[in-house]
C-alpha cells in the first residue's frame, strides 16, 4: 500500500479500549457515557461473547492518551468490569483503500 500524507494533513491517534466485563449492559453503558459527556468520537464498537463473560472494543479517535486513560479509571469502577486494556495506535490513514487479496 502506498501512503502519502501531506505537511498539513494530521492523522489522529487512534486508542482501541477493550473491555472484559460479565454485565455488558452495565460496561457498555459507562463507556459510551463516558464518551459522550467527554466529547470523544467512537470510530467502532464491538461486543463479543464467551461462556458468560463479554470483551467489548471501543476504538476512540483522540491524540491523548491521558484523556483514554481517565475514561479507562472511571468505567474500571462499574461492578462487572473485570479488567480494562489500552493500546494506542497511529494507524489510521485518511483517503486509504484496501485491496482485497
Amino acid at each position: 500500500m502506498i501512503q502519502y500524507k501531506s505537511p498539513q494533513q494530521k492523522v489522529p491517534a487512534v486508542f482501541v479500549l477493550e473491555l472484559h466485563a460479565n454485565d455488558v449492559h452495565a460496561a457498555l453503558g459507562r463507556l459510551l457515557d463516558q464518551a459522550r459527556v467527554a466529547g470523544l468520537k467512537l470510530a467502532a464498537v464491538s461486543a463479543e461473547a464467551d461462556e458468560g463473560n463479554y470483551r467489548i472494543r471501543a476504538s476512540l479517535d483522540v491524540s491523548d492518551r491521558d484523556i483514554v486513560d481517565r475514561i479507562a479509571h472511571r468505567i474500571r469502577s462499574v461492578v462487572g468490569v473485570v479488567a480494562i486494556e489500552v493500546r494506542g495506535e497511529r494507524c489510521r490513514v485518511l483517503g486509504a483503500q484496501s485491496a482485497a487479496p
